[in-house]
């Protein structure tokens, strides 16, 4: 870890209560739900481009100084919708984190920025009719992008043991990796990015964008949840929300926004439960289905070195061998020892025998670019929308792509060095040489032996030129609605293959250009 100081970025004040309560309304040319990858980008192009605009946000705002107050624990009640347990029901259940923060999940992400695969998008643009998203025609928006969250390859020096020892066998094997790149200016590799930066390192949006936005004018409600999306002669025409206490929830009063523009940028879990829960853009039948979560799963190895993997940045290094052929991208990373024994196996005595290790062990996370769907559905009670109900299945072929990933993690570390390699299955001891390698290789996974995340939910919205399959049009315009865009992850026709951050914010900017060129 760098030892010099905490840097210190640029603070927001966003309306909130007690600062308001009552009824409240506002009149601008654009609101826009959701401050996160997302709605902060739409919300600062379009406060640039001289509209007036209006950001909802339900959750709370926290800058640096409020990390160091708490356990990780505590942090997870404080920054996560539900308190980081967010889970789709299926077999297995799959838990997904989501932020709930002026920021949205980037306050609370690893900070990773892949662009999109050519293959991806080359697939959008010819199966769902979405033109002009080719690597060419989107390359100035990516820049413009990395720009403004300074997106820098991770610095060997603060990466840690833990990309270091896979590095190393990497290297044995002549697989392809390299440093992650990662939105940062002054990291310190302190290693708790999923807790809010200590060190204004990670921009996050209220670091980058919502400061941009608010200096051209923008303003940021907090504690805000929207409840009602306005619509007159099918045309949106503003956004009701409840204003809350942080403090519990409790209904303070009501905020009306009139707009010319309305965009919902609240995420693939919850732009289509608020959808759903006014009725709007739901001709298609696509709504809320077509759930991708890009499924990852952990892959640990003990070593006779201390690692100490959780020394260093959270995600730091990444190999993409198996990126083409079979979907699957390994990324370095580790948990906090507290905090991954909640996801341990063992009990008791074994459990404590296993946090003793922790200090040998080394981790790597994989993703899959899932094949399998899932979808939302109405949740119980009168506010469902805020907690709907979340299905999603493990299909065979994900599941046997995820087991090439886990063996081709086992092979690294043994090359590395490793003396047992803990795969994550379920029943299956851990790997320890060339045969039980092989064993593992040829073994008969099913879904249930799993524990997977689901850290990157997408697809529920999704766009393309075709109103019979798709929601919203090519730049995120519902097709049923005017002036009613979508600006998350929730519009992708499928799963993005990388960590989408990037991938959203170049999707919101040129949905931004594209309602800035209508004159609004």
């Amino acid at each position: 870890m760098d030892a010099s100081p905490p840097g210190d970025g640029p603070r927001l004040q966003p309306i909130a209560y007690p600062a308001i309560s009552g009824n409240v309304t506002e009149t601008v040319d654009a609101v826009v739900i959701g401050s996160g990858a997302g709605g902060a980008v739409v919300a600062k192009e379009l406060a640039e481009g001289g509209l007036s605009v209006v950001v909802i946000e339900e959750g709370a705002y926290f800058a640096r100084e409020d990390y160091a107050d708490g356990t990780p624990w505590e942090l997870l009640g404080k920054l996560y919708r539900e308190g980081g347990l967010t889970v789709a029901l299926g077999f297995p259940f799959v838990p997904i984190p989501l932020g709930k923060a002026v920021g949205g999940t980037t306050v609370v992400n690893s900070g990773t920025c892949f662009r999109p695969p050519d293959r991806v998008l080359h697939d959008w643009e010819r199966r769902w009719g979405i033109e002009g998203i080719d690597t060419v025609t989107l390359e100035p928006i990516f820049r413009r992008v990395e720009e403004v969250i300074s997106v820098q390859p991770a610095p060997w020096e603060i990466m840690g043991k833990n990309a270091e020892v896979f590095d190393r066998g990497v290297k044995a094997l002549g697989y392809h990796g390299q440093p992650i790149h990662r939105n940062i200016d002054g990291c310190r590799g302190c290693g708790v990015c999923a807790y809010g930066c200590p060190s204004d390192a990670k921009r996050a949006m209220h670091l980058s964008y919502l400061p941009r936005a608010a200096a051209h004018g923008a303003r940021i409600y907090a504690c805000c949840r929207a409840r009602r999306v306005l619509v007159e002669d099918g045309r949106a025409v503003g956004v009701e929300a409840d204003i809350l206490d942080a403090a519990g929830d409790e209904i303070r009063g009501r905020l009306r926004v009139r707009a010319a523009v309305v965009v919902l940028a609240a995420g693939a879990i919850h732009t289509p439960a608020l959808l759903m829960a006014n009725g709007l853009a739901l001709d298609s039948g696509q709504v809320g289905r077509n759930l991708r979560i890009h499924p990852s799963v952990g892959v640990s190895a003990a070593f006779e070195e201390e690692t100490y993997s959780w020394r260093g940045m959270l995600q730091s290094y990444y190999v993409d061998d198996l990126q083409e052929s079979h979907g699957v991208l390994l990324e370095v990373t580790s948990l906090l020892p507290g905090t991954s024994a909640a996801s341990a196996q063992e009990v008791g005595p074994k459990l404590k025998e296993a946090l003793a290790l922790s200090r040998y062990l080394a981790s790597v996370g994989l993703f899959v670019s899932d094949s399998s769907k899932g979808h939302i559905l109405r949740g119980l009670g009168r506010d469902w929308w805020t907690s709907p109900t979340i299905l999603y299945g493990l299909g065979q072929d994900d599941t046997d792509r995820l087991l090439r990933g886990i063996a081709l993690a086992a092979e690294v570390f043994l090359a590395a060095g490793a003396v047992a390699v803990f795969t994550g299955i379920r029943g299956l001891a851990p790997v320890t040489d060339r045969q039980s390698l092989r064993r593992l290789q040829k073994f008969s996974l099913r879904a249930e032996q799993l524990t997977p995340a689901g850290f990157h939910p997408m697809g529920t919205c999704r766009m393309g030129g075709d109103p019979a399959v798709s929601v919203v049009g090519p730049y995120g315009e519902a097709h049923a609605v005017r002036n009613l865009f979508v600006a998350d992850a929730s519009v992708f026709p499928s799963c993005v293959g990388v960590n989408p951050q990037v991938t959203i914010m170049a999707f919101a900017t040129r949905t931004a250009f594209h309602i800035l060129e209508r004159g609004g």
